[in-house]
Order: structure tokens, then sequence, then C-alpha cells
């Protein structure tokens, strides 16, 4: 069969049924779940690389037999895809104001059409070996069915509940973050030194000063001991007001002059110490990042003018005692960059401690196999300091909380026995819950949504037979970076639905950075497109270059040149193993035009010429090597070993000394090349299929080869000799 392209191969094997797991079939199962790329994503580097990662494996256990099932999805990406969405209705200046609910999601869902296909072809270009009969959408109804259960069952068992709480909350977003969605900027401020009655503090952000209700001393500072539980009249621009000072262990004596405001509605170490000795709660910045009516004529001034405007204020007052420059970590959304703003909205929450220690039960006896290994301990340590989970997002893009109010109220929190938890409707006279889940809620169900779950208990799993097959799976891949958005909720949740884990082995790669060690991102201009690699060197030498990077969770930093670089070796490397086929079944003794190797069984079962020996041998080697490798996933090393093998010991050494001997040389280099090929499949798959195809003696496919037979059938036969 002869190929135009990548496209033709991928189009054989893809209409063959090569890629389908077979839930009735009596061979060993292996599964592998593909982290879903959000519904915005384009293909970048680490994509590609993961996809390369996990369809080189994917193969290879192909290979030795099993029944493999590499199952792909996209992610509907919540905030994400609503901010990309917005951005193309304001193009025909429409908004969430200007459509309503009903007529937004309606063009959301037909934006969804348009760049769906889109997102998941791009997998395609990897070459990656995915079931698509079984490609599943974080929104189709089969999750939809499964998220509900999930929050109903929380539901009532009295984990979920709704209420005031400080959170996360991003301006720019609109709505809730995780505290694990925010990154910290480093960022040279002013420290001010103010005046509050007898004691000056020190605080970064004046503008909270509308909100304070207390002083804080730690208790062991004797500076301070005498003002303990003293109330002072404070001036805060905005009227007077009376404020006790506390002593509380939170207060760090070092920081400042060793008195600390306290603002519990804006800050998450003030809310704790809030709660602790019963403070008031005044909110002072809105939902929008601005100032609200506390803080007098500063009312409706974003935060960044409201401080300007107060700094000449507090001199006049002779409340500005000094300013120092101050280095500090400024929080921010990982997604727009805004500024985080800690304040109080009312939420659904989930109570997750308990479900936290029963995860952390199965990490400490060693139930999954982390890669590298200490980042069982990393999540041990996460779940220790758990907090509940803010699981509510302002947003009208994914899926809608199911709970229900009669219209005769409004939605607030309590009266739990006037609610209805729901998919529909319960009648006439019912709103439903204005937000939607956290993306994370439905994300962290997906290694059993993706197998058909929906509330399934444990004693019923095996009604189903993909669930009693594949889960739990096999193998899962990530980057560190979401470590605990999702890893850590995969495990938790799994643990508590099915009592089992749901990945015997998880694997961190490496993050790709630029040279100077940043991520890449648009706005910074340094990244680097895959389809600009595959486009100039090709698919597998794509491929091969980014397994030099896939050591686990090690960071690599690469560039455009670099990766053209590696890109142009491995096209070398490509180039090199096509004409070592063509000199082989081209130019072959007798001139067929295939290469029908299995006509030499007989005849290289006892090698005598030493040349062949030798190569036999490395070659039985380098099968060791590769097949240990994988089974490592160590595929950076297994990469390297066939390459080396094909290129400097095949090619370089042996293939130019059988030139004197060709005729009696030509069972083994026959021999070899199939062998290299098989071995070589898993990490170039389109080049290895092209010239397998020149066989006469092949099955239909190189994917239908059999590792098994090449590692302890053939090669130690044809090495007899060697050995001895």
């Amino acid at each position: 069969m002869k190929f135009k392209n990548e496209n033709d191969i991928y189009a054989f094997w893809k209409k063959s049924g090569f890629f389908k797991a077979d839930p009735t079939s009596t061979n060993k199962p292996y599964s592998l779940l593909i982290p879903p790329p959000n519904l915005t994503g384009e293909l970048h580097l680490g994509h590609a690389m993961q996809h390369s990662i996990l369809d080189a494996i994917a193969r290879f256990k192909r290979l030795q037999g099993l029944d493999v099932l590499l199952l792909p999805g996209v992610d509907h990406a919540g905030i994400l895809f609503e901010a990309t969405f917005e951005k193309e209705l304001e193009k025909e200046n429409l908004s969430k104001e200007k459509l309503g609910r009903e007529e937004w999601l309606k063009k959301a869902w037909q934006f969804k059409e348009k760049i769906y296909q889109s997102v998941s072809s791009t997998w395609r270009f990897m070459g990656l070996s995915a079931d698509w009969s079984r490609e599943v959408f974080t929104l189709d109804p089969g999750p939809q069915k499964a998220v509900f259960e999930e929050f109903k069952t929380y539901f009532e068992k009295g984990l979920i509940y709704k209420g005031p709480y400080i959170v996360q909350w991003c301006p720019g977003c609109n709505t809730a973050i995780e505290d694990v969605e925010v990154e910290y900027d480093e960022r040279k401020e002013k420290l001010y030194y103010l005046k509050y009655g007898p004691l000056i503090l020190a605080t970064a952000r004046p503008e909270t000063k509308f909100g304070d209700t207390a002083m804080a001393v730690n208790p062991q500072d004797k500076r301070y001991q005498k003002y303990v539980s003293c109330e002072f009249e404070i001036e805060t621009l905005a009227g007077k007001r009376g404020m006790k000072v506390i002593a509380d262990e939170a207060v760090d004596p070092k920081f400042g002059t060793g008195v600390i405001k306290v603002t519990p509605g804006h800050d998450f170490a003030d809310y704790e110490i809030g709660k602790r000795h019963n403070l008031p709660i005044i909110q002072v910045i809105n939902k929008e990042g601005r100032l609200t009516k506390a803080a007098g004529k500063y009312a409706g001034m974003k935060v960044d003018e409201a401080r300007r405007a107060m700094i000449p204020e507090l001199k006049k007052r002779g409340l500005l005692v000094k300013v120092e420059d101050y280095t500090h970590s400024v929080a921010v959304c990982e997604r727009c960059k805004s500024v985080v703003e800690p304040l109080i909205s009312e939420e659904w929450f989930v109570k997750v401690k308990d479900m936290a220690k029963e995860a952390v039960k199965v990490i400490k006896a060693g139930k999954i196999e982390f890669l590298p290994n200490n980042y069982g301990k990393i999540l041990i340590d996460w779940f220790a300091n758990i907090h509940d989970w803010c699981i509510s997002r302002s947003l009208w893009w994914g899926h809608r909380i199911p709970v229900w109010y009669p219209s005769t109220r409004s939605a607030h929190s309590g009266q739990v026995e006037k609610m209805r938890v729901s998919l529909e409707s319960p009648g006439d006279g019912w709103i439903q819950d204005e937000q939607v889940l956290d993306t994370w809620f439905s994300s962290g169900l997906w290694p059993m949504s993706t197998l058909g779950w929906v509330g399934i208990s444990q004693s019923e799993k095996s009604k189903w037979k993909e669930m009693s097959k594949y889960f739990p799976w096999d193998f899962e891949i990530s980057a560190p970076e979401i470590k605990f958005l999702w890893i850590a909720r995969m495990i938790m949740i799994s643990k508590y639905f099915t009592d089992e884990i749901p990945f015997k082995t998880m694997f961190f790669h490496g993050m790709l950075r630029d040279l100077l060690g940043r991520k890449f991102s648009k706005s910074l201009g340094n990244g680097i497109e895959p389809t600009y690699l595959i486009e100039k060197w090709g698919v597998d030498a794509t491929r091969m270059a980014l397994y030099t990077y896939s050591i686990p969770s090690r960071d690599g930093r690469v560039s455009k040149e670099i990766m053209d670089e590696r890109g142009k070796n491995y096209r070398n490397f490509a180039t090199k193993v096509r004409n070592i086929a063509r000199f082989i079944y081209e130019l072959k003794p007798d001139s067929s035009s295939e290469v029908k190797s299995s006509q030499h069984q007989e005849s290289t079962s006892e090698v005598e010429h030493a040349d062949d020996k030798w190569i036999l041998g490395e070659l039985e080697k380098t099968i060791k090597s590769v097949t240990k490798n994988l089974e490592e996933i160590k595929l950076h090393l297994a990469s390297e070993a066939i390459y080396d093998f094909i290129w400097h010991k095949f090619a370089d050494i042996y293939l130019e000394k059988s030139k004197a001997r060709r005729e009696e040389a030509q069972p083994v280099l026959e021999y070899v090349l199939k062998t290299s090929l098989i071995i070589l499949h898993p990490f170039m798959p389109f080049t290895t299929e092209e010239i397998y195809q020149k066989f006469a003696d092949r099955k239909k496919s190189i994917m239908l080869e059999e590792w098994s037979i090449i590692k302890l059938s053939n090669a130690r036969r044809l090495t007899t000799n060697a050995k001895g």
C-alpha cells in the first residue's frame, strides 16, 4: 500500500479500526486517559509532548498484545470559553445584558460547534491513536448526569452548603476562583505607616482602611500589652470609628511596627482573626473592584485610583507617618492577570476534609505510582491543609447548579428545606440557581464519567463492562501546575464514589519554557507552535524532538532555533531509516521490490559470521533497553536507544560491512530492519508504517505486529551462536 502523506496513513489507521478498544476482548486491558484540552485551547508544545508520550505508550502496549483504550475528550473550559465568546460577541456589539441568558447560551453552543472540531482535530496532528468513537465533551449528556449525581450525593449527605465566605474574587473574570488558580507576582510597591490613635501600623493597602474593625498585636509583644482590650476612636477618612486593640498569635511582631489593622472582609488572615474575636465585617471593595459607599467620597473608584487619591488626604490630616519601598507578592488571576481581591461572597461549598483524609490513606498505602515519586508527599501535604471547596462560579457557561428555589423568595443561604435538587424544574413557580459549577467539579469525575459512570456504587460496577474492564485507569499524565486543581480532586472524588483509585500510574511531565525560564504565552510572544514544527520537519521528527524533554517533572528550556535543530536532526534520521530500507529492499541481490524476510527464517537460525552475531546481539540489547525504558516511562532513554542502534550500529557499522558479502548478509539485514521498525514504531509511527508496507510478508499494518515475538523468540533464536 502506498501513501501520499501522513494524513493518508492516519486515515488508513482510523478507517481500519486499529485505534478502537474492545470491551469484549479477552486480552488484558491497558487504559490511558488523555487530559482533556480546553475548548478554547490551541495545540501548544505542552499538549504535543503529552500526546506524544501517551501515544508512544499506547502503541507499545498494543504491540504487546494488550487491549488498549486511549480515550480522548474536550473540556468546556468555563471561564476561558466564556471570556473568548464574550470577545466574539463584542465584534457584533452584543453582550449578556442585550441577549439574556437563553439567547446567550444558544449563541454560545453555536460558537462551541464552530470551534470544537478544530480543537479536537489538532490532536490528530501528532498521530494520536485514540479511540475517537469514545470522544467525550464535559457538557455531553452523560457527564451532565454524572455531575448531577455527584452534586446530589454531596447535598443529601450534608456535604454541600451555601453561605457567605471569604473567597478569591477576580474582578476581570467577575467570579470567584480557587486558591490554586491564583498566581503571585513579585512587585515593588509602597508600605505606608499610618497613625491609628496612639499606635502606628504599616500597610500596603491603605484603601481597605474603611473596612478596618480592629487593631491587632501579638500577645507576646511586650511593647503593646498595655493597649490590649483598649478601644480608640480612629479616623477612617469617611468618619470616625471606635476600634479595639486585640491580641492574636497570627500577628507577626517583626512586620512593620508589630501592629496590624484587621480588615476581615478583605484579607484571609484577617478573616480568621475576625472569626476568633467576633469582629464585624465591612465590605469596602465590590465585585467590580471598586470601593463601596463605605469609603465615603472615594466610593466608585478603582482600588489603585482610590489609593492615589487617599495619600494626600492622609498627609493633610497628619495620619501618614512615612512611606517605604516594599517588595511583596501580589495575587493575580492566572487567566486574565487581574489583581485578585479577597472578599465576602455568597457561594456554594463542599466540605472535603473527610474525603481528603481517605485520599491520603490510598496515597500512603502506595496504591498509586507517582512519577516522580515525591508528588505523593506533595499531595499529602496539600490535603492536610485543605479548606472547603468553593464550587460556584458567576458564569453562564458550564454545568448550572441544579438547585431550585420557590419563586416567592430570593436564592439566599439557608432554608435547605425549601430548596430542590433536580436537573429539571420541579414544576411551576420554581427558579434555578443562577451560578454554574466550577469546571474542576466535572473534571474531577473525568476518570469515571468517560466510562459511563452516573452514580454507580462499587457493588454495581460490574454492570458496566467498560467501567469494570478499564477502571482504574492504568496511566494518567499531567503538567505539575494542575496537580491540586485536577489530580488531587480525581483521587479524592474517585475514592469517595467508587472506593477505588482513579489511576494506577500518575506521570508528571516537566514544563517547556523559553530560554529565560518563562512560561510560553501570547502576551510575551515567546511561544512555539507545534504546527510550525510539524509542517517544517514532519510529525515523527517533532515527536522525537519532544521525547528528549519527557523526563518526569524536569522543565525544559527551548527556543525555535533549538527545536529547529532537533527537528532537522530527527528528520534526517527518518530519511536515514528510509535509505536503509531502500538499500535493503530495492538494491537486494535478487532485485525484488519487496522485502521477504520470512523466507529467510530458517537460513538465519544458525548465524555464523561474526558481524551477524554482533548486530543481532546489539539488537537484542536494544530491544531489552527500549522495553525496560518504555515500561518505566523513560521515553527519552527509550527513543535514544533505538535511534543510536539504527543510525550508529546498524547503518554506520553493520550495513557498511555487509556490502562486501551482500547475499550472505541479506537475511540478517531484512530481519534487523523489520525488527527495528517495530521497536521504532511507538516513537515514529508514520515513518515505520510507510516502510513496513514494503514488506511482502507483512500484516495489514505494523500496528498488528507483536512485540513479544521480537523480544523473546526471534532475537534469542538468531543469537544462539553469538552467545556461545
